[in-house]
């Protein structure tokens, strides 16, 4: 359904649309669209009217509103969500619009929603004469959480606020990882009678991402959480990569708050930083500068000092001896601990 009204012109859209999404919040964003598209093309504070089967909407209302042509636009919308449970007197009020009217679609548009085209067969030989049925069955968003939802509702499960968190800092942005790795959850609680994805089950399927674990390392010493950082370090020893991305990030992530530290300027100078550094977009840059200056309320400039200092040492440390990992990620987040308190 993505763009279905795209580059079309208004007076050439059919006059009945059916929408059909097993998702409701896919129906939602369907109708955002529909109200962005009309926006600068109807007065859509007068000449547009959504309706929800659900709440019993009043035939006289519905009939005025269908029925009363409009001194301000060149067509009139009406969008009647979850139509399969339509009242008999709406039924007839859309019924006789379409058999009265010679052309039903010059004076309004009617847009139809519901989870599925088979329930609604009420409707299947006026759409098939006056309209087009539009099925969405797949996610449409490029947010991920929001696809995750989606695709939730769309199969029939649920996932819980902290296993979408979870699952989501996993993939890393990867939606061909998100795919496998939704997929393998999906089979698992397919066959349960609560079909929830929780957070336990996402920490048991799920595939950690050690660059996940990396971020929440970093953003705990920024938050002086140092006990929770502690509890990270088996995870992160056990990949022999990770303790090259911790002294990155940790490196990154001072030297942002020294900047920030500095006022303005110093802002301007942590931003330009972290565009260098990081491929991501403006957006996400900003939202990293706003977790930045709640750090930067932790530290004082001259412990910040001693700390890039101290990863420094440890920089030149891990190129020169064979450590094992666990013993120098310990010792770094002991000597940073100690450099900001004393």
């Amino acid at each position: 359904m993505t763009g279905f009204l795209e580059n079309k012109k208004i007076e050439d859209l059919k006059a009945v649309y059916f929408i059909e999404s097993r998702s409701e919040s896919i129906i939602d964003d369907k109708v955002k669209e529909i109200k962005a598209y009309l926006k600068d093309k109807i007065d859509i504070e007068n000449d547009l009217k959504v309706f929800n089967a659900d709440d019993m909407p009043d035939p006289k209302e519905f009939y005025n509103f269908l029925n009363t042509p409009s001194f301000f636009s060149i067509k009139k919308a009406v969008v009647l969500k979850n139509c399969e449970k339509i009242s008999r007197d709406l039924l007839k009020i859309i019924s006789d619009f379409f058999l009265k009217t010679s052309d039903s679609g010059e004076n309004a548009l009617i847009f139809l929603t519901s989870a599925d085209f088979k329930k609604a067969a009420i409707f299947h030989a006026l759409v098939k004469e006056f309209g087009e049925v539009i099925t969405v069955n797949k996610p449409t968003s490029e947010n991920l959480k929001k696809r995750v939802l989606e695709k939730a509702e769309l199969d029939g499960i649920k996932i819980t606020p902290k296993a979408l968190e979870i699952l989501i800092g996993n993939i890393n942005d990867d939606l061909n990882l998100l795919e496998n790795e939704y997929e393998k959850l999906y089979l698992y609680v397919s066959s349960d009678s609560k079909k929830i994805i929780n957070e336990d089950i996402v920490k048991r399927l799920v595939n950690k991402n050690v660059t996940f674990t990396i971020f929440n390392f970093v953003d705990y010493a920024g938050y002086k959480n140092f006990k929770m950082a502690l509890e990270l370090i088996p995870l992160l020893a056990s990949d022999d990569n990770a303790v090259s991305g911790i002294i990155r990030q940790l490196f990154l992530m001072f030297k942002c708050v020294l900047y920030i530290k500095d006022g303005e300027r110093g802002r301007n100078e942590a931003k330009t930083y972290l565009e260098k550094n990081i491929n991501t977009s403006p957006g996400f840059i900003l939202r990293i500068l706003d977790k930045y200056r709640r750090f930067a309320r932790n530290y004082k400039s001259e412990k910040i000092i001693k700390i890039i200092g101290v990863l420094n040492d440890f920089d030149i440390r891990k190129r020169k001896t064979d450590e094992p990992n666990i013993n120098f990620l310990y010792n770094l987040l002991s000597k940073i601990q100690f450099a900001q308190g004393n």
